[in-house]
């Protein structure tokens, strides 16, 4: 009885999930949101068990040793918890650590986009593995790409509430600002590409799923 009660659940909410296909409908919203709330508990409880808990309350318990970190975060961890209450300045003070939070990830964020990204393809032609003979279209074209993306990046550009467009007019910066547009193009539809193909093989493995979970039970 137990076994049919997982497989008619795990096909309900299947079923229900893919009828956002159709159109959005009461079910679809009841599962997402239930898929959402076990998701929230999964993270508000690998993070209380892995970090919290660890991480300040255990040193709190030794005031002295824990020194003055752990104190600064758990008075963040106060104010973060201010953003749930109905006392307008105390929700004020809630913005001080997502701000921190917000802030920090943002920097990592750029420091990781210009040293993982940036910096390294523009660092990518004057390369010397690229300078051999055997390398020649290979260097033309990762420095084609590099600086044509570059310029179509500067056309679009706004300073001073004005558009560098009118630098871009010129032939042969025209021309290059047009090829690093196509760049960016085909760029963008190898990304799509590559996520269409991961939602269709998500769903080839939900019905190859059903398929196998009512062969064990028939």
């Amino acid at each position: 009885m137990s076994e049919w009660l997982g497989v008619l659940t795990a096909t309900l909410i299947t079923l229900l999930v893919f009828s956002r296909v159709w159109r959005l409908n009461l079910g679809f919203r009841a599962v997402e949101r239930l898929l959402l709330g076990a998701l929230a508990g999964y993270i508000a409880a690998v993070a209380l068990r892995d970090v919290l808990i660890p991480g300040l309350f255990a040193p709190l318990r030794h005031p002295l040793l824990a020194g003055p970190g752990a104190l600064v975060s758990l008075m963040l961890v106060v104010f973060l918890a201010f953003r749930f209450s109905h006392n307008e300045p105390l929700r004020s003070l809630g913005l001080l650590p997502l701000g921190l939070l917000v802030g920090g990830g943002g920097a990592l964020a750029l420091a990781g986009a210009l040293r993982g990204t940036l910096v390294t393809q523009l660092l990518a032609p004057a390369t010397l593995e690229y300078i051999p003979q055997a390398y020649g279209l290979d260097f033309l074209a990762v420095a084609a790409a590099t600086f044509s993306t570059l310029a179509v990046l500067l056309a679009l550009a706004r300073r001073d509430g004005r558009s560098n467009a009118d630098i871009f007019r010129r032939p042969f910066l025209h021309l290059l600002s047009e090829l690093g547009y196509l760049i960016l193009m085909v760029g963008l539809g190898a990304l799509l590409a590559t996520t269409a193909g991961a939602r269709i093989t998500l769903l080839i493995d939900r019905v190859q799923f059903l398929f196998d979970i009512w062969q064990g039970v028939l």
